[in-house]
């Protein structure tokens, strides 16, 4: 069956905060997955505010990771190493989302 128009099912929000809609399109179905990172980046913001001066070592963790790029890392890099080296690169590429101002600096 083609439609002859773009037919969106959308089927809200999970649990991790991932929006997922069907999109029909002819013969075509697309399935968009987004998240809203803005509640993230506000609490970002204020840990690193709320850290800034701390020392290493003092038990802080050091950014926010959202749960869909953590599913697309695990998929696609075996290994647990592989996987640490790479959200530690998605940090670092994604400075807003750190929590900890002195692992920007490492």
């Amino acid at each position: 069956m083609v439609l002859d128009s773009s037919v969106t099912i959308d089927e809200g929000v999970n649990g991790f905060g991932i929006r997922r809609e069907i999109i029909l399109e002819g013969d075509q179905a697309i399935t968009k997955l987004t998240y809203d990172a803005e509640p993230m980046l506000e609490y970002a913001a204020a840990a690193r505010s709320s850290t800034a001066g701390d020392r290493w070592g003092d038990g802080h963790f050091v950014g926010i990771v959202p749960m869909a790029e953590v599913t697309r890392i695990n998929q696609t890099y075996q290994g647990a190493e592989e996987r640490k080296l790479q959200m530690l690169l998605w940090l670092k590429a994604n400075p807003k989302m750190v929590t900890f101002d002195k692992f920007l600096k490492r």
